[in-house]
């Protein structure tokens, strides 16, 4: 029987995120004013998100984990606490690299070292922190974990998550993440939307199920 699963649909995005960007920072001429200005915005939304995660995370799900497993709940928490502190160095070599950095890679070598510490994270979450809880709890408490927090999101918010994630994931679970993010719509009303974030093969996997 598959239970719910609170990771892995945003687990995708983030990694797909970290290794694009990686690779775009390898890339960016060092000397380029206007690229690498961009280059530091995106890491400091991709740190804004990364973070916003965590504390979705600490809010919802750990409070469950500290009941039933304490042990890694304390794990996951002072593993938040250091990677908050790594978001926090790679925004400030962003900001170097984008004033004029004498080093043309630090930014590059800093996002390949934190993807590869949020790599173990996951990990952890994925292999650990993700099954513990279908031994101690029914289908409805974990339900009412998810429940509980896309009503602490405006419609927009949740919508714009809900977009995000879509492109990193496989047919199934973009269906699945459609047909319990949003009310039945025709699908003509949302095509020009995920155009924007998914191939096609993904956008015609999902006509059927936005269809009403």
């Amino acid at each position: 029987m598959n239970r719910l699963d609170v990771y892995t649909a945003v687990h995708k995005m983030q990694r797909s995120r970290l290794f694009e960007l990686t690779v775009a920072a390898g890339r960016t001429d060092s000397i380029d004013t206007v690229a690498t200005t961009r280059l530091a915005g995106a890491v400091r939304a991709l740190s804004d998100e990364l973070t916003s995660h965590a504390e979705h995370e600490d809010r919802f799900i750990h409070p469950l984990l500290r009941i039933k497993v304490p042990e890694l709940a304390a794990a996951l928490d002072a593993t938040h606490v250091e990677l908050d502190g790594h978001l926090d160095d790679l925004k400030e070599t962003a900001r170097t690299q984008a004033a004029g950095g004498k080093d043309p890679n630090a930014l590059y070598r800093a996002l390949a070292s934190f993807t590869a510490s949020y790599l173990e994270h996951l990990a952890v979450e994925e292999g650990e922190a993700l099954p513990a809880p279908w031994g101690h709890c029914g289908d409805d408490e974990l339900f009412g974990i998810m429940t509980s927090f896309r009503a602490s999101l405006s419609p927009l918010e949740y919508l714009t998550s809900l977009v995000a994630q879509l492109p990193s994931a496989n047919p199934a679970e973009a269906a699945h993440l459609v047909s319990v993010g949003i009310d039945p719509v025709q699908f003509s009303s949302l095509a020009q939307l995920l155009a924007t974030a998914l191939d096609p093969d993904q956008l015609g996997a999902l006509e059927a199920p936005l269809s009403v």
